[in-house]
């Protein structure tokens, strides 16, 4: 028969175990942020630049 101190055991490493499905969202959430962080890094230059005064204007009249 378990003690109650080798029942706390098993059930904290339960706690701890990783699932086959916890390991798949973890991995797409990792793959996610890294896809992510690149398309940043990529595109971070084209924020910086400034707006056309064709599409400034187009965007003055659409807010009208």
């Amino acid at each position: 028969m378990w003690s109650s101190s080798k029942q706390r055991e098993s059930n904290s490493f339960s706690e701890w175990a990783i699932s086959a499905d916890d390991v798949d969202a973890r991995l797409a959430r990792a793959i996610r942020i890294c896809v992510g962080n690149h398309v940043r890094e990529m595109y971070s230059g084209i924020l910086k630049e400034p707006i056309p005064p064709k599409i400034t204007s187009l965007l003055h009249r659409l807010d009208t």
